[in-house]
Formats: structure tokens, C-alpha cells, sequence
């Protein structure tokens, strides 16, 4: 059986810490299925960035950098 939680008067629901402590995503997309309400994780992809670009001296222009990622992930599919 899952943790009971209640919705916030600002429409918020909070996961909690065990849950999150799984989750590796900031991002989700909510979608109703089957009379369920359904969190599906969303990649951020500016995430496989950081570290390739800082702010004291860039490796790489951070358009540079995006434009890689996007090309590796667009070749994965």
C-alpha cells in the first residue's frame, strides 16, 4: 500500500522523502489513465550538462555544449 497524502489549498501535493529519495528527476509529466492520476518523469537534459560549462572559464559556449547534447540524444533514438 502506498503513503496517503493530502493537496495543499494552492492545488500543491508533496512527494515524500522516501519517494523522492528513488526519483531521478526534477520534471514530470502528469496525465490521467484508468481513473489514475499518473507522475511520469521528464529528462532534463540541461542536466548531462553540468560541469561541462562554468561560470570562472568555459570549456565549451553553452550553446556549443546543448547543441552536442541534443545531437547525442537525437542519435540514440
Amino acid at each position: 500500500m502506498g503513503t496517503v497524502v493530502k493537496i495543499d489549498e494552492r492545488g500543491r501535493l508533496v512527494v515524500p522523502a522516501n519517494f523522492r529519495s528513488r526519483l531521478d528527476a526534477d520534471y514530470f509529466e502528469v496525465s490521467w489513465k484508468d481513473g489514475k492520476l499518473v507522475l511520469s518523469p521528464v529528462p532534463d537534459p540541461l542536466r548531462k550538462l553540468r560541469g561541462k560549462v562554468s561560470r570562472a572559464g568555459p570549456r565549451k559556449d553553452l550553446g556549443e555544449a546543448a547543441e552536442e547534447e541534443a545531437l547525442r540524444v537525437l542519435r540514440e533514438d
